[in-house]
């Protein structure tokens, strides 16, 4: 049974085991929102397929620029870090779901995104000894 609970893997690859596990997650409530789609479609007998992905009138800059950040988020951590790109990330991203660049929203922008991205840095790198990127 110990050996059940047990994981073997290097200290380098310790980051790994989170991602994985919020994959899994995803992917089981992924099938089980199919399933329940699917019941309720052949409860009701309907069977037509209108695929739709986006409300109507969506936010396209906010969808759009969320995506744009995210690509360049990820190019950021192997140039300038976890640390600083993290807190880049989310200064721009507060900014763009906030909707408007005032004095008062780029403060609480630079102080959440600096404040939080040290905390996270902190926990995860310090207190837990988890490798980030």
């Amino acid at each position: 049974m110990k050996d059940l609970l047990t994981i073997e893997m290097t200290f380098s690859e310790y980051h790994l085991i989170f991602p994985r596990l919020v994959l899994g997650i995803l992917v089981v409530l992924l099938i089980l929102l199919l399933v329940i789609h699917l019941g309720k479609r052949i409860k009701e007998r309907n069977f037509t397929f209108k695929p739709k992905f986006f409300k109507e009138n969506f936010d396209k800059r906010k969808f759009f620029g969320t995506i744009i950040l995210l690509v360049g988020y990820v190019f950021l951590l192997e140039i300038i870090g976890f640390l600083a790109s993290s807190i880049l990330f989310m200064f721009f991203i507060m900014l763009l779901f906030i909707g408007n660049i005032k004095r008062k929203s780029i403060i609480y922008s630079v102080l959440n995104s600096v404040v939080t991205s040290f905390a996270i840095w902190y926990l995860f790198g310090t207190v837990f000894n988890i490798t980030l990127p």
